[in-house]
């Protein structure tokens, strides 16, 4: 179907453009007329290379970005204006071009009778599935905008915890890598010229300098079938990720292992509960809140576990005794979720929770970080010391020969 940018009128004179799919030119004007709007100019946009939509797809939508909307959105519902007008006011003023074409088609289809919640469903690489629920409990209850203003909150503390561990990882995986490099560029390059030097001196090379001179030559020799085999490895690794039995695989292991695992166990947690209880305090129903909270969760295991409570919940049993036969969750969330569906207040316990793992993610996020930098730094020293032992054993031997 083609794609014809125009420009149109309203009934009061205002003029609007943008693009738009469409039939024929005819059809493009019924649609408009429809959305109360006068065609006065159309092009048909030629098909191929197109910069807008190069930029479109290269450009991510930032979580600033996704806060930043939602608390303008809301604040613009708080003071009176109409949810047309204030996505209206939002495309105008967003820079990003993959979240303003977004608003652009949302705004159509807002102005054609689809409900704010179903016009984002459309969109589900910008707008989560969560994000999705949340607003349509919103427009059912009549809270659009203090669900919006939740919203905001929530992803900020999401993204905090992520940018929490990328930040703990960053400094120790920098380190790992120029340190690889540093080595590679050493034995690529420095190794050999001293090594042959050694050679043709007729000095006996010791055994560090034999093994890294032999590494050497079979990586010049077989570089190209390191590089398949890598990438063939890595692409394997890859295509098992996405398989059901590899992604279950993975996902147990990496919460088996020592303190990594309890980090991530605990990040789970925190986003498990932090995200149903958003739900709940949002109004939508339980069971809708546990299939939301399993699609978003990001790992097999704690997903099983959410639809054994989907399935304890469905038949009119509570969410803690699934938990708790799991043996996947520590029995202090267990016993204050039991707790809070006691009280009625579950919700509000959820949120406890939420705090309570964030805080020791930030401890154990410290506790790896303690604990790796001074790994790396022995195992990068380890190899260094190595490949200089393999430099300077040479010389030494060669000061002997010299001696004789």
């Amino acid at each position: 179907m083609p794609t014809y940018s125009y420009k149109a009128r309203n009934d009061a004179g205002k003029l609007t453009q943008g693009s738009m799919e469409a039939s024929s030119k005819d059809e493009l004007a019924s649609k408009l007329q429809h959305l109360g709007f006068r065609l006065t100019q159309v092009k048909e946009q030629a098909k191929g290379f197109n910069v807008d939509e190069l930029l479109q797809a290269l450009t991510p939508v930032k979580i600033d970005e996704m806060v930043a909307f939602s608390i303008q959105l809301a604040n613009m519902i708080g003071a009176g204006l109409t949810l047309p007008n204030s996505i209206q006011i939002l495309v105008e003023q967003t820079s990003n071009i993959r979240l303003r074409n977004a608003l652009k088609v949302i705004l159509n289809d807002i102005k054609g009778g689809t409900t704010f919640s179903e016009a984002l469903r459309k969109h589900p690489r910008i707008f989560s599935n969560l994000f999705v629920n949340m607003v349509h409990a919103g427009e059912t209850g009549g809270n659009l905008d203090d669900v919006l203003s939740r919203l905001a909150k929530f992803i900020e503390q999401e993204a905090d915890l992520r940018q929490k561990i990328m930040t703990a990882m960053f400094y120790p995986l920098i380190l790992l890598v120029f340190g690889l490099v540093v080595i590679i560029l050493i034995i690529l390059t420095i190794l050999p010229t001293f090594a042959k030097i050694f050679i043709e001196a007729n000095v006996p090379l010791p055994l560090p300098t034999l093994i890294l001179f032999n590494v050497n030559l079979f990586i010049r020799r077989f570089w190209i079938q390191i590089v398949v085999v890598v990438g063939s490895i890595f692409a394997g690794i890859s295509w098992f990720k996405q398989t059901p039995t590899g992604k279950s695989m993975l996902d147990k292991a990496v919460l088996e292992i020592p303190i990594w695992g309890t980090l991530t166990r605990d990040s789970l947690i925190s986003r498990l509960c932090r995200t149903l209880s958003a739900l709940i305090t949002a109004g939508v129903p339980m069971l809708q809140s546990l299939e939301t909270t399993e699609r978003t969760i990001g790992n097999s295991v704690i997903s099983k576990v959410l639809k054994d409570v989907y399935s304890s919940v469905s038949k009119g049993e509570t969410i803690s005794g699934p938990l708790k036969a799991s043996k996947e969750f520590p029995p202090m969330p267990v016993h204050m979720i039991a707790v809070g569906e006691e009280t009625g207040a579950l919700d509000n316990m959820l949120n406890k929770i939420a705090d309570f793992y964030d805080l020791s993610t930030s401890y154990s996020i410290k506790r790896v970080t303690a604990m790796l930098e001074p790994i790396f730094l022995v195992v990068i020293g380890g190899m260094v010391g190595f490949i200089f032992a393999s430099i300077i054993l040479p010389i030494f031997n060669m000061m002997r020969t010299l001696k004789k």
